[in-house]
């Protein structure tokens, strides 16, 4: 006796064109504007075949291989269209069109049997469900993905160390520093003393928002690591207002030497490293 599960599969076969002509017309404008024809062919194919290959997948061992490839199918389309910046409702949508396309096909050219119907109509829907909630979590683990990635790209930016003169270095703070931040920003400068062998160091905090304990902290840690290693801090970039709220929460940096502007940091530093600025005469 045919089992319901092969039934399914072979109308699904007998009638594959027909039903992604009607999936195809059943998606929304913006679904179809999202990819171009082949692609978007070949991506409805693909999941068409997939989802055939797993109805009834919990009878044998092989249908449920069949169920594993239909998640990575699923996964894949997922990541492409989450790397191409689109919505999570267009890609639900486009299951969703799916289900419809098969649940018609059901009606139009399924089993004589209205239990056997039945059976076939909530097959079908139980799969579709299970094909959405692997696209969302897919979808969504990969949108987090993109978006640690573009942090931890904006983080690289915004902590560089630059090798302002011969045994001289810069790293310029921008933004809020907190736990996370600071342990990178010892790293980086660390890394940078060790592979230059930097005399002095200038740390500008002109960007920094926020001077309070837990920055200062930070600051005194990341001081006294890159002293260990042989260079001398400068700290430039405190404002007349952040040193009278440091001096109100009494945090004391007296062992640290500090300027007011970049400018009078990059002059102090090239006195400690007996150098100094003169005027010149164009030719």
């Amino acid at each position: 006796m045919t089992t319901l599960p092969r039934t399914l599969r072979a109308l699904i076969a007998d009638h594959h064109e027909a039903v992604l002509e009607d999936w195809r017309h059943r998606l929304a404008p913006e679904a179809v504007i999202d990819l171009d024809g082949p692609e978007l062919r070949l991506e409805m194919n693909e999941l068409l075949v997939a989802m055939q290959n797993a109805l009834g997948a919990e009878l044998s061992e092989t249908a449920q291989a069949d169920l594993r490839g239909l998640d990575v199918v699923l996964r894949n389309a997922s990541q492409v269209r989450a790397a191409r910046g689109l919505s999570p409702e267009g890609s639900v949508q486009f299951v969703l069109a799916a289900k419809d396309a098969l649940l018609s096909l059901v009606l139009a050219h399924g089993p004589d049997d209205a239990e056997q119907r039945s059976r076939a109509t909530l097959q079908i829907q139980a799969l579709s469900d299970r094909c959405v909630l692997t696209l969302v979590s897919q979808f969504v683990a990969t949108r987090e993905g993109v978006i640690r990635s573009q942090a931890q790209s904006l983080l690289d930016m915004s902590t560089p160390v630059i090798t302002l003169w011969d045994s001289i270095l810069l790293l310029p703070l921008v933004g809020v520093l907190d736990s996370v931040r600071a342990v990178q920003v010892a790293e980086r400068l660390l890394e940078a003393i060790g592979r230059t062998e930097a005399e002095v160091t200038l740390i500008d905090v002109t960007g920094v928002p926020v001077m309070d304990t837990s920055v200062a902290r930070h600051l005194l840690r990341t001081v006294a690591a890159a002293e260990m290693l042989g260079t001398r801090v400068i700290l430039t970039g405190i404002s007349p207002t952040t040193a009278q709220t440091m001096v109100k929460l009494g945090i004391d940096l007296s062992s640290v030497p500090t300027r007011g502007s970049l400018k009078a940091g990059v002059a102090l530093a090239l006195t400690m490293t007996g150098r100094r600025v003169t005027a010149g005469r164009a030719d």
